[in-house]
């Protein structure tokens, strides 16, 4: 993959492919990072997402410059699987009337996290009846635990077919550094403005659209979090004043060693959260199945009195 400063766009091609795909790194990175949100939401491989890509097509050349993540309510399990209900909101999506101005739906993508990155049977079906153009393609990402996140395109070659059982070239997505606006440079002395979200959710914006809803400040900080900024303060004091570190640098590195202690724990003790509430909920699915098979014994015996 080559990339061109001049349009802040990388290129990837491979020789079955018909045209060439160029990608903005930034749109990518934003997908990326969704999800990846979503493979932790859950144990187990949590849940599964996808959603339109957008861009144009001319002269053999696909380029993605923009999203929309597509909602799924997920009826059949945490696999991006369509409802008829998610199949009708995605019909209306790529309206003409829907998409942004300036751009086309070129394609879709969507998380494979307990699959490699193939193109299974459930998503050839989905091609074909939502991006049935010959130049439309679909990105499949498989995000990991401790690894970065790999990727890979799928298209038609010339005769119309899909190879799904692999991307002919698939590639990693590393992150990719904050933009310039989201960097803590506020000068001394000055006002720091309220932080804006990590990631828009659609990009790129319409011409004259409404400007957006300022978001929720959120709750107060928890007891745990307000505890760490107290110890965090206590420790850096009694360091300095016991000659434990002899410079700054040694000085930030307890701390860092110190936060990401303090991290580890907050972590675990929420993936033990996540691991009880995932264990409560396979149980009272266990019980409903229970009652549900005795209902229909009972309905089997007294059909049988019946005769």
């Amino acid at each position: 993959m080559e990339r061109s400063e001049d349009i802040a766009l990388v290129s990837w091609s491979a020789p079955q492919c018909p045209f060439d795909i160029q990608y903005s790194a930034r749109v990518l990175d934003d997908i990326c990072l969704a999800v990846v949100d979503a493979f932790f939401l859950a144990p187990h491989g949590g849940v599964e997402i996808g959603g339109i890509l957008l861009g144009d097509f001319e002269e053999e050349r696909l380029r993605i410059t923009g999203y929309a993540p597509v909602e799924c309510e997920h009826a059949f399990g945490p696999s991006f699987m369509l409802s008829d209900h998610d199949r009708e909101r995605l019909a209306e999506m790529l309206g003409p009337r829907t998409v942004l101005p300036g751009h086309r739906a070129v394609g879709w993508y969507h998380s494979h996290t307990r699959s490699e990155v193939l193109f299974s049977d459930a998503d050839r079906e989905i091609h074909q009846r939502f991006f049935p153009e010959a130049w439309q393609a679909a990105l499949v990402l498989r995000p990991h635990t401790f690894q970065p996140t790999r990727a890979g395109f799928f298209f038609r070659e010339a005769d119309g077919s899909i190879h799904g059982e692999a991307s002919y070239k698939e590639f990693v997505l590393q992150p990719l550094p904050p933009r310039p606006e989201e960097l803590d440079e506020t000068p001394a002395g000055v006002a720091e403005p309220a932080p804006a979200p990590r990631r828009a959710s659609v990009r790129p914006v319409a011409p004259n659209a409404a400007p957006p809803i300022p978001p929720d400040p959120g709750p107060e900080p928890a007891p745990e979090e307000q505890w760490w900024s107290k110890a965090r303060l206590a420790m850096v004091a009694c360091l300095s004043a016991s000659g434990a570190v002899d410079d700054a640098a040694d000085l930030s590195g307890a701390a860092l060693l110190a936060y990401g202690a303090f991290e580890i724990s907050r972590l675990q003790r929420d993936l033990k959260a996540q691991t009880e509430r995932a264990d409560q909920a396979e149980k009272s699915l266990a019980d409903a199945r229970n009652q549900l098979k005795m209902q229909r014994e009972k309905g089997s015996a007294s059909a049988d009195a019946d005769r």
